[in-house]
């Protein structure tokens, strides 16, 4: 009789996958993952939703290629790696309140809603090229808008230190107003701001110009 590796070789610290259609079928079993094809390269597409919410996962047991529903991997509070995840998702994507600093190996698109608020990301480095819905990136730690997908619908970037430069337009922003935030240079090394830059970024756009003295206690100003 042919053994099957036990479950937690793929929710250890290790990130191997299955390597085996006998393993892929076990974890999703386990998972209640449903309508499922298995890829040649053992990825899996499936049709419909895809629900690993607080399983006490590290990092995720299965390599997905396209989920048509949403896919969600949240509350697993030592989730530190979004590899294996969905490169297409139909639905919405939940990856908040986990551990990540990077959201590389994430979907390169998303449909609907993307949230990876609570987490410990520093940059955006590794999001969607595109998010039909809202994206939600609050309570992070980050300090400028380098690398942001292109969103259709409404951010919310609160509790950031970066929200203290775009409070004033970033909700209803326009990826061109982001874009342009980003080509003036304002914020470098994450920690200095080039006064004006933001000055003329301000005027230009009609805006209202950020608490400079709030700014202070978490930037350097170069005037």
């Amino acid at each position: 009789m042919k053994h099957i590796k036990p479950y937690k070789i793929f929710e250890s610290a290790s990130t191997n996958f299955p390597t085996t259609r006998e393993e892929v079928i076990e974890v999703c079993e386990k998972y209640d993952i449903r309508k499922y094809t298995i890829n040649d390269d053992l990825s899996i597409d499936v049709n419909g939703g895809v629900f690993l919410r607080n399983k006490k996962l590290e990092y995720l047991p299965l390599r997905f290629n396209y989920v048509s529903g949403s896919f969600n991997c949240s509350y697993n509070r030592k989730l530190r790696s979004l590899k294996g995840s969905p490169k297409t998702v139909g639905g919405h994507f939940y990856c908040h309140s986990n551990k990540l600093k990077t959201l590389e190996g994430c979907p390169q698109t998303v449909d609907g809603f993307f949230d990876c608020s609570h987490n410990e990301l520093k940059t955006l480095e590794g999001s969607p090229q595109t998010v039909g819905g809202n994206f939600y990136c609050g309570d992070n730690e980050l300090r400028d808008l380098e690398h942001f997908p292109e969103v259709s619908g409404n951010i919310r970037i609160v509790e950031n230190t970066v929200n203290l430069l775009v409070y004033t337009f970033i909700q209803n922003a326009n990826i061109f107003m982001i874009e342009d935030f980003v080509d003036y240079e304002i914020v470098r090394n994450r920690d200095t701001v080039m006064l004006d830059r933001l000055q003329t970024f301000i005027k230009d756009n009609d805006l209202e110009m950020p608490d400079l003295e709030k700014i202070k206690k978490h930037y350097k100003i170069i005037e």
